[in-house]
């Protein structure tokens, strides 16, 4: 059923693939490949042959005697020539030396593990030329990051104002008035967003942009909220829904202190902490256990923009959004590449995954809506 509601996501995967599968080559043998074994780009033949080998290395002889039969013609070298360049291509990787292909120039690399916020100091390696899309992307959510603190500043009584300036408190309390005004300064953040890293997204009209960002805000607010408290509240139940406030069950008195009077604040209570550990907190148990580096939460902002809906019926923006995630996806398996990550396949898989659950989530937050207008909550913000 799961594999079933990530097909669409799936099939934008294997686009993906097929572009990127036409630039790739195994390291050893030159011969073009969509595979990765034992850490770099490398064949399934090639690796059976080392593997088979490498027992009896010392009685290979070369062919010409020179040792460079692979450099002559990669497609009949002799077994020697060709076990000593897998040993040279696996040696580099291991090492963390570079070779002569890009794609393994950091092989050996663990995945790095960066949060991003307006504060990180982003250090440019080879992913800056192999992953543009995604490099963009990281520096435009450190401007987004700095947008959502300075606007929700505006949103906080004078009291919370001074002590955030201060530093006597490094979060406040998300609470009944703030939440919805901080999310409209996400959204607005969000537009800017993608417009300075998308020339595409930049040329649509405006009615057009909104269209996007509108029908997908709630995964990307949602998958935001996830990323940020999974990387500074890992061991509890807190959420951000801010980029300075935070929420958590246990303290659902706070959220409503400011409330209006016609809220029933017992009904009220239940149904946030009922709605929240259904929702939130079970899917920030699977954020934690996947981990995102910084190159994965960017590239999952985007794949939620560029979401395959059956609501847009203009075929000009499906080719956008088609054409956009065939680059994300393309730049994600380079990524993978890049640091010698052998699980890319199951590790993408991992990633539609989530975006499936933010999909569900995103869902199910449009009727919990509906209950919260019935218990008269949020009202005064409905259009």
């Amino acid at each position: 059923l799961l594999l079933a509601r990530c097909s669409p996501l799936l099939t934008g995967r294997k686009i993906a693939m097929a572009e990127f599968e036409q630039h790739e080559r195994c390291l050893v043998c030159e011969l073009p490949t969509n595979e990765m074994h034992m850490g770099f780009n490398c064949c399934r033949a090639c690796s059976v042959f080392y593997k088979r080998t490498v027992s009896r290395a010392e009685a290979l002889r070369c062919k010409g005697g020179n040792g460079e039969c692979i450099l002559k013609n990669p497609e009949t070298t002799c077994r020697k020539c060709r076990y000593e360049r897998f040993s040279s291509v696996l040696a580099a990787c291991t090492e963390g030396k570079p070779t002569e292909c890009s794609m393994t120039e950091q092989a050996g690399v663990s995945m790095d593990n960066h949060f991003l916020d307006h504060e990180t100091s982003l250090q440019s390696d080879v992913s800056t030329i192999e992953t543009p899309t995604l490099e963009r992307m990281k520096q435009a959510y450190r401007v987004l990051c700095l947008i959502r603190k300075n606007g929700e500043m505006g949103t906080c009584s004078t009291e919370t104002f001074d002590q955030l300036q201060r530093g006597t408190i490094k979060y406040a309390n998300a609470t009944y008035k703030n939440v919805v005004p901080n999310a409209r300064i996400m959204y607005t953040g969000l537009m800017e967003f993608f417009a300075s890293v998308f020339d595409d997204f930049r040329n649509l009209s405006k009615d057009n942009q909104n269209l996007l960002v509108y029908s997908n805000f709630d995964i990307m607010y949602k998958t935001d909220d996830l990323y940020r408290s999974v990387n500074h509240f890992p061991d509890d139940d807190t959420l951000m829904p801010g980029y300075t406030t935070i929420f958590s069950i246990y303290r659902v008195d706070a959220f409503l202190i400011d409330c209006p009077p016609e809220v029933n604040k017992e009904e009220a209570s239940a149904e946030l902490i009922k709605n929240t550990r259904r929702n939130l907190l079970t899917n920030k148990a699977h954020f934690k256990r996947v981990q995102l580096t910084s190159d994965e939460f960017v590239a999952l902002l985007g794949l939620a923009l560029w979401r395959e809906q059956a609501s847009i019926v203009d075929e000009n923006i499906n080719e956008i959004i088609k054409t956009n995630r065939v680059t994300i996806l393309a730049e994600l398996h380079r990524h993978y590449a890049i640091r010698g990550r052998t699980d890319y396949a199951a590790r993408l898989g991992e990633l539609l995954c989530l975006l499936v659950n933010m999909e569900e989530l995103a869902a199910q937050h449009k009727e919990d809506e509906k209950v919260y207008q019935l218990m008269n909550m949020f009202n005064e913000y409905s259009p």
